[in-house]
């Protein structure tokens, strides 16, 4: 009967083991999923900031153009 309890326990025992390795890969797995996504944010907000810039520079390029037609309209 010892024996049986003694096997018992173990199997319990080797079941919680796997479930905690299996719950500690996960939580690598999702580590590096959470920097992933967070080099992918960088990636967009600099991929944003220059977008930005560019059409900060169309926008000066643009009142350029307009203000040249304006002085040949007479304006």
């Amino acid at each position: 009967m010892e024996k049986d309890i003694l096997t018992l326990l173990n199997e319990k025992i080797d079941g919680l083991l796997a479930k905690y390795k299996e719950a500690e890969n996960r939580a690598k797995e999702l580590e590096l999923e959470m920097t992933n996504f967070r080099l992918q944010k960088e990636t967009l907000i600099n991929e944003n900031e220059k977008l930005k810039e560019a059409i900060a520079l169309k926008n000066l390029e643009l009142e350029e153009i307009v203000g040249k037609i304006e002085s040949i309209l007479g304006k």
